[in-house]
């Protein structure tokens, strides 16, 4: 009878912690959705609300961007995104860290009139905080 006690506990235990980190990888897709929306409405007033003050954002050519830079970028409509697509979408919560992994496709107006195609795959840091999850760390690589 112990034994199935015991037993009872730790699987209700095992599932509380199931849950819990479900709700918390809901939380991030949410906001990995948010930062896409605000990206593609050139909302430059959620971005500022989705990415740390110390994000780093690196671009699949090597470029690095701060929260300041990519959002002038977005702002200033120096990369107008038309579509962006994010399949194939992992995420994994450690603590007050999630680490999100997609494939990133769509379609980016240039400020010197060309159309970029991107086919990448990005890895995602992001670290929940008094404002909820902030996007910490991007990196971008060529498929």
């Amino acid at each position: 009878m112990k034994k199935k006690i015991l037993f009872v506990l730790m699987l209700g235990m095992t599932l509380s912690v199931a849950m819990a980190q479900s709700k918390e990888e809901k939380a991030v897709l949410d906001r990995v959705e948010m930062w896409r929306k605000a990206v593609v409405g050139q909302d430059v007033k959620t971005l500022d609300k989705v990415f740390a003050d110390e994000m780093t954002y690196g671009h699949s050519n090597g470029h690095l961007d701060t929260k300041a830079t990519f959002v002038g970028t977005i702002k200033d409509e120096k990369e107008v995104y038309k579509e962006l697509n994010l399949d194939d979408m992992t995420v994994s919560v450690v603590g007050n860290t999630a680490l999100v992994r997609h494939k990133m496709t769509g379609t980016v107006n240039l400020a010197d009139g060309t159309v970029s195609k991107p086919n990448l795959g990005v890895l995602q840091v992001w670290s929940k905080t008094k404002s909820g999850w902030q996007l910490l760390a991007r990196q971008a690589f060529k498929l």
